[in-house]
């Protein structure tokens, strides 16, 4: 199921509703529809709140929708670019961002050190990530930090440009939303624990991050600056995807710039990633975990910036198109550590 919350233009009230035949349905309707009463399909956090059972109710009423779609009315329906599609997940309770995408660890500190040390520490750090990335494809290193999980953005949502910074960028990654994972949870319920996948969009400030990263507490305002975190469009549930790290990865920056990727060089499976965490804590339910950005999927691993203007484009295979305009004016910005940039004031 492709779940969603969503505003109409007839109805500015949050609606929680599902994907059927291309066309968005709310529970509400579903529910009067058929005589049905499930307070846990009421919204979202009551959604997640009562999973897993909450799932089996939303399908029993997606499957009777599919069944009896021509019967329902024309103001019950509603076309997917006719509707405002808000986050998948508008207040989650935490946000862990994870680095299991090797290979984008490589590329990202390959270019920052370029803007970031001169000739010859800069040949002899490259050196030293290239040694260290041979050691990180061997092992796992479950290393996370915390996302602002109170500032979170949705589809066509714009995020704000850091005054501080001249080189914003977009991390795509494939997000775990938690259903429920208790601390110390049992190998059984694993797999039962993740609620479904999300497009999570982590956008940074790059020209920022290595001296907050060189204090050993992660980053802090290269990453946690307001609407800086994209989650969306759909909560897509487990069944419906299949293989979670065998996903095509395409990302559009306006008409300037085409990357790709795949889900397959993050290097842990998403219920490794709850085992590790529910070894030493509980997760509450819409948890957001991301697992890594996509290597080739954002401006540091390929030296390409984003402008005032872009449109940004983030389509996962299966789990939809994640877009975010950037404000065309962002005001003066402050002088920034690395190059100037021309088409920047």
């Amino acid at each position: 199921m492709k779940l969603l919350n969503f505003k109409s233009a007839e109805n500015t009230i949050t609606q929680f509703g599902v994907v059927i035949n291309d066309i968005v349905v709310s529970f509400d309707t579903l529910q009067f529809k058929f005589g049905s009463k499930y307070p846990q399909l009421s919204d979202l956090n009551s959604y997640l709140q009562n999973f897993p059972a909450s799932e089996d109710l939303a399908r029993e009423l997606q499957k009777k929708g599919e069944k009896e779609f021509a019967s329902l009315k024309p103001e019950e329906k509603f076309l997917l670019d006719k509707i405002k599609i808000l986050p998948a997940i508008p207040n989650p309770p935490a946000l862990f961002d994870f680095g299991l995408t090797p290979k984008h660890l490589r590329n990202s500190a390959l270019t920052m050190m370029k803007y970031e040390m001169k000739w010859p520490l800069c040949w002899l750090a490259k050196l030293f990530i290239k040694a260290q990335y041979r050691r990180m494809k061997k092992r796992k290193n479950f290393i996370y930090y915390k996302g602002n999980h109170n500032s979170i953005i949705g589809d066509m949502d714009s995020p704000i440009w850091p005054l501080y910074s001249s080189y914003l960028d977009v991390e795509p990654e494939l997000g775990i939303i938690v259903g429920k994972a208790p601390f110390h949870m049992s190998q059984d319920d694993l797999k039962r624990s993740i609620a479904g996948y999300v497009i999570f969009n982590d956008f940074s400030a790059r020209d920022i991050q290595f001296p907050e990263m060189r204090q050993f507490l992660g980053p802090a305002r290269s990453k946690d600056f307001e609407k800086g975190n994209g989650l969306g469009p759909f909560l897509v549930t487990t069944d419906e995807i299949g293989d979670p790290l065998n996903l095509d990865v395409t990302i559009k920056i306006g008409e300037r710039y085409t990357w790709k990727g795949t889900t397959q060089d993050i290097i842990a499976q998403p219920t490794e990633v709850i085992r590790h965490l529910t070894t030493f804590r509980s997760l509450p339910p819409g948890t957001v975990i991301g697992m890594g950005t996509i290597p080739g999927c954002c401006g540091l691993d390929r030296d390409e910036w984003l402008e005032p203007g872009d449109l940004i484009q983030i389509t996962f295979d299966k789990l939809g198109t994640l877009r975010h305009p950037i404000p065309k004016d962002i005001g003066p910005l402050e002088p920034t550590r690395w190059k100037a940039r021309k088409n920047l004031k």
